[in-house]
């Protein structure tokens, strides 16, 4: 590696660096390869920045996005027509490419529409044509979800549903693009209150279940 930055490599040592936080070191493009190929955690590269969170997924997280998968598999049974996948599968954003690789990390649940997906490393390929992501928020990683990686999602053609669930308490930020450059947005944080999924009502008891209500 080129840099003088020096990269963890373990997830023990990028909590002592992060303390909690989203981690963010300037890097090469070549030295985030280096990085994704030996270390534990998972990261993005974006705007010349090795972006990186623990491989650690806590109690609540694993218990939403169990449900999630329990849900889609019965929404999206027909393999068909669409693909679901767990958390981390990579997506592409063709508008955010200028920024490097335009690949990002949903962390929770993706839905994509069959395609050739694309091959931004080899042997490593992202859906190119999701339809609907779901966000399981952290506090260490809400800015980056925020910031950087939903003015992203928003520019992917394909994609007609966006959910960002938090762990800490019931509420559920559900986006739904109304025209090609136009998104609704409603906050839900009721036990009654529902998300709406091919015409499958959700409502927050039921995601939340055991948890908090």
């Amino acid at each position: 590696m080129t840099s003088d930055v020096k990269f963890p490599l373990t997830n023990q040592e990028l909590a002592e660096i992060g303390k909690g936080n989203l981690v963010r070191l300037p890097a090469t493009w070549s030295e985030y390869w280096e990085i994704l190929a030996t270390a534990e955690y998972r990261a993005d590269f974006y705007n010349n920045e090795i972006i990186a969170s623990m491989s650690y997924e806590g109690d609540i997280h694993s218990m939403i996005a169990a449900r999630f998968n329990m849900f889609f598999g019965i929404i999206f049974e027909d393999s068909k027509l669409y693909r679901v996948y767990n958390s981390n599968r990579p997506i592409y954003s063709p508008a955010c490419k200028s920024l490097k690789t335009g690949v990002f990390n949903a962390d929770g649940m993706v839905v994509a529409l069959p395609t050739v997906p694309y091959e931004y490393q080899a042997g490593m390929t992202a859906e190119t044509n999701p339809i609907l992501l779901i966000e399981i928020l952290s506090e260490s990683t809400q800015s980056y979800d925020w910031g950087t990686k939903l003015p992203c999602y928003k520019e992917i053609a394909s994609l007609q549903q966006i959910f960002f669930i938090e762990q800490s308490r019931p509420k559920i930020f559900a986006m739904e693009r109304e025209s090609p450059n136009r998104w609704s947005e409603t906050t839900l944080t009721e036990g009654e209150d529902s998300i709406v999924i091919q015409g499958s009502s959700i409502p927050l008891q039921k995601i939340y279940r055991e948890l908090y209500f």
